[in-house]
């Protein structure tokens, strides 16, 4: 039954900037990281804090306000600084920061964007 009623988001991750969808179809919203960034000249996410602060505001904004407080599944994306691929801990890093953020299950994507049909495929497998 949970899964019925389960909001599903798309994060898109590039340096200091989450772009964050409902797969429902609504606009995304965009938060950029100014002025403190959350990138570093290594990592995607070298500010953690920073960052989960940023991507709690911005499933904040997308999310319906209800009387009760809803916990997404999230598929997260890195767009950028994933050359050879991502290791271990920018994974780890990807899933505890979408946890951080108020999310219940969290899925990392590395590959082309996706479609919102894609993304739920992606979430109901993981």
């Amino acid at each position: 039954m949970r899964k019925l009623f389960e909001e599903k988001l798309y994060v898109k991750v590039s340096r200091n900037r989450f772009e964050i969808a409902r797969v429902t179809g609504d606009p995304s919203v965009e938060i950029v990281s100014s002025p403190e960034p959350f990138s570093t000249s290594r990592l995607l996410v070298g500010e953690f804090s920073r960052a989960e602060h940023e991507l709690r505001k911005g499933i904040q904004k997308v999310l319906p306000k209800t009387l009760i407080k809803r916990s997404p599944a999230v598929l997260i994306h890195p767009l950028e600084m994933t050359e050879n691929g991502l290791c271990q801990v920018e994974v780890k890093i990807l899933r505890e920061l979408a946890l951080g953020a108020g999310a219940h299950k969290v899925d990392v994507w590395e590959g082309k964007e996706l479609t919102p049909s894609q993304v739920i495929e992606k979430l109901q497998n993981a």
